[in-house]
């Protein structure tokens, strides 16, 4: 038996230790868990991605709606002449290059 010796922030280890007391589990359960469901995976058990370009993607996007919210058309799935205009493309364009489909 191997023994791990790990620096973290106080705040953090008094938050995940009560966490796990929730859970029934206490730190060094916990850590095992980790350890062996990343050896079992070959992978880091849980998805780590950055936040803040999700939320500057969002950001981005929001924007882009708000500054065309005055020329965007609402389309009511209900109404057959809106779907018929949903559909209503010109495809000149494309027949040009590759010919009618």
């Amino acid at each position: 038996m191997s023994t791990i010796a790990i620096r973290v922030d106080d705040e953090l280890k008094e938050k995940a230790t009560e966490l796990y007391k929730e859970l029934g589990l206490d730190m060094s359960t916990a850590v095992k868990l980790f350890l062996t469901q990343s050896v079992k995976t070959r992978s880091i058990p849980f998805e780590i991605k950055d936040s803040s370009a999700d939320d500057l993607l969002n950001k981005r996007l929001t924007d882009l709606i708000m500054e065309n919210a005055e020329t965007m058309k609402t389309i009511d799935l209900d109404n057959s002449d809106d779907i018929a205009y949903l559909f209503d493309e010109d495809f000149s364009e494309y027949e040009a290059l590759y010919g009618e489909a």
